[in-house]
């Protein structure tokens, strides 16, 4: 009865809205396993940005005018997130308070310090629903996969067939990133319509290290943008090791295919990048898990 109850649960609408800055606090609902994106229209202080507790929000990225973030656990009464702006007087930070969704959930919310003219508005809101249909049909399958919780969900979902999940520890590659940024192991999953690519990275200079986004780069097959990025532990400390978790749709590419895996940081810099990735060639990696 319980699985019952949770397939028959209906999910909460998603929507794209925009939002005058003031000194309040603004809250945002949140769908669990459903990216969130907050737009500014001013450069961000990303060193400084901070969430509350309880810790049920993880932050996928943070760039210099957004903050991507994904509700995975119980957001008790709301959680906080304080997103301070550089160089900007009125207000010198945002306050968000993040609650879980009931009817409506967040997808997209642009703030902006000053109501912009009605002809501007227009534009933007044509722009974001171009953005929104584009994004619909990803969404409702992103929605489906966050449903497909444990390996009898990823079977009935087709995430894994008959052929099984292949694991693999990748020998020919090389680091070709930022100095101070380097991989150290790398390891190959792949299904019929997926593969994750699980890295183990090395920080090497004086700052944290956390990553955003991600995507394969190869001569024939061109750039494959990755479905999710996930670290354990989710920051990355100076002198220390993390292993990263990078997805993508496909498998991409043709067999013995060369890629490129490039993983930018959070706030744009310090891409972790590994050359000599092949997503498929059975003649060179034989190794098992």
């Amino acid at each position: 009865m319980a699985a019952w109850a949770a397939e028959a649960e209906t999910p909460p609408s998603l929507r794209f809205r925009r939002v005058l800055l003031t000194a309040k606090t603004e809250v945002v609902p949140v769908a669990r396993g459903i990216p969130t994106t907050l737009t500014f229209d001013a450069e961000l202080d990303v060193q400084a940005v901070k969430r509350g507790a309880p810790d049920g929000v993880r932050l996928l990225s943070i760039s210099e005018s957004s903050v991507t973030l994904m509700a995975e656990g119980d957001l008790g009464e709301g959680v906080a997130l304080r997103v301070p702006l550089l160089n900007a007087p009125t207000p010198p930070a945002v306050v968000v308070t993040l609650v879980a969704a009931e009817d409506v959930a967040d997808t997209q919310v642009m703030f902006f310090r000053s109501a912009p003219a009605p002809e501007g508005m227009h534009a933007r809101l044509a722009e974001l629903e171009a953005r929104g249909a584009a994004c619909e049909a990803e969404l409702a399958t992103q929605r489906e996969r966050a449903r497909a919780m444990g390996p009898a969900g990823w079977v009935l979902s087709g995430q894994v067939g008959e052929e099984g999940v292949a694991s693999d520890r990748l020998k020919q590659w090389s680091n070709a990133g930022t100095a101070g940024m380097s991989a150290t192991d790398v390891r190959r999953f792949r299904a019929h319509t997926w593969v994750v690519l699980e890295v183990e990275v090395e920080n090497e200079t004086g700052q944290p290290w956390r990553p955003g986004r991600a995507w394969l780069e190869g001569a024939s097959t061109g750039r494959v943008e990755a479905r999710t990025v996930a670290m354990a532990p989710e920051v990355l400390a100076p002198k220390k090791t993390a292993r990263v978790s990078v997805e993508f749709g496909g498998p991409p590419g043709k067999p013995g295919e060369g890629f490129a895996l490039v993983v930018e940081g959070a706030d744009g810099t310090r891409p972790l990048s590994v050359s000599g990735v092949v997503i498929e060639d059975k003649k060179q990696e034989k190794s098992g898990p």
